[in-house]
């Protein structure tokens, strides 16, 4: 007799990519301060998702500190929500270090979603980064965003989402080159002050 794994089944069923079109479950999870966020909180918004990697690190941090110093560029209907595979208590660590953020950021300690996304782990990727963009290591570092501190999967490869007012998926991006490989923030700014049609 043959014995059915139904724990991979489910995995299959349940794990999936993101695509275009795709309204995503409901994901629900804490901020740095502890308080619970969902994100159908944003619906009525176009909102950049991101999957990031673990809280300390400096790829990270500067995508922060860039959409943080430019968040007045993409208007007021826009938001950004940004989740760490992370425990709470070093994502405040490290979010402090931005002082006020215009938009959230959350924890996915248990790498729940992460993993329901099928968001990659690659080591290739990680030292991909590490060896060819040394230009945005240095300058991450200089403004104190070092991952001395490290709490998660340090091979994790960014995703991008973007989610209109509606709360469908209009863009996504898999990292394909390296751990942090995003949008351009052109393609963010576009969408975000783009008008939404029917």
């Amino acid at each position: 007799l043959k014995v059915v794994n139904f724990r991979s089944y489910f995995d299959i069923i349940w794990n999936m990519k993101i695509n275009k079109g795709d309204k995503l479950d409901e994901i629900t999870l804490p901020d740095k301060e502890g308080n619970t966020f969902n994100l159908s909180q944003t619906l009525g918004k176009k909102v950049l998702l991101t999957f990031y990697r673990i809280a300390g690190c400096s790829f990270c941090n500067l995508r922060l500190n860039e959409i943080n110093n430019r968040f007045g560029e993409l208007g007021k209907n826009f938001t950004h929500v940004g989740i760490f595979h992370s425990p709470v208590d070093n994502l405040k660590f490290y979010m402090d270090k931005h002082n006020d953020l215009p938009f959230t950021v959350l924890a996915d300690e248990q790498f729940k979603y992460f993993q329901k996304y099928e968001i990659e782990r690659s080591m290739a990727k990680t030292l991909y980064a590490m060896l060819f963009k040394p230009h945005k290591i240095i300058p991450a570092m200089i403004k104190g965003y070092i991952p001395t501190r490290i709490k998660g999967h340090l091979d994790i490869a960014v995703t991008d989402i973007l989610i209109n007012e509606q709360g469908n998926v209009e863009e996504v991006y898999y990292a394909k080159k390296d751990i942090a490989d995003h949008f351009k923030f052109e393609k963010i700014k576009e969408f975000a002050l783009s008008w939404f049609e029917n």
